[in-house]
């Protein structure tokens, strides 16, 4: 694999699997990306919630104290953002306009809104809150906010996606890896 080559996933439609991406996605690769904007009391709540599982996915309304941390998690950044927003430099100014997330994988950005979309059809938009606090907090880090700069955002979640992958291949034998170029 040549460093221009990203791992493309492609799992079986079970709630095993949906439950896996969305614990990663919530458990991990936000709270990696809030780290990243120097939000690590944050990122630690969100890192000590309870696993979801397939049988939490497959019920009405059990995601619940997911989706009230993830709104908490959401306010904070906003807060921060607009504190920030007050007297943007010329930078920030033209990174939040254009919405131009370089710190993110477009694979990743994939993968958080199909689990959003996958989540809420299950009855629950902790996905899709997830995906929000993902695409702000990489706002932080891209505009110079954050802790990290955008390329070690990037490396990190890099390694959390390619870690995912490992553990799906090696758990589940209908998953399949794809390379793809980038964008």
């Amino acid at each position: 694999m040549t460093t221009h080559e990203m791992p493309l996933l492609t799992v079986p439609a079970t709630d095993e699997a949906a439950a896996t991406l969305a614990d990663w996605l919530i458990r991990s690769v936000v709270p990696t990306v809030l780290d990243g904007a120097g939000m690590a009391l944050d990122a630690d709540t969100l890192c000590a919630l309870a696993p979801i599982t397939a049988r939490r996915i497959g019920g009405r309304r059990r995601l619940r104290a997911h989706e009230r941390q993830l709104d908490l998690v959401i306010t904070a950044i906003e807060e921060r953002l607009q504190r920030r927003s007050a007297s943007p430099s010329a930078g920030e100014a033209a990174v939040v306009a254009g919405l131009s997330i370089r710190s993110l994988p477009d694979e990743v950005l994939d993968a958080a809104a199909h689990m959003a979309g996958t989540i809420a059809d299950c009855g629950s938009p902790a996905a899709a809150l997830a995906n929000r606090a993902l695409q702000l907090g990489a706002i932080i880090v891209d505009t110079g906010l954050g802790a990290v700069a955008a390329e070690d955002l990037r490396l990190r979640v890099v390694e959390s996606y390619c870690s995912l992958l490992t553990y799906l291949w090696t758990t589940d034998p209908a998953t399949q890896i794809h390379l793809t170029t980038p964008r």
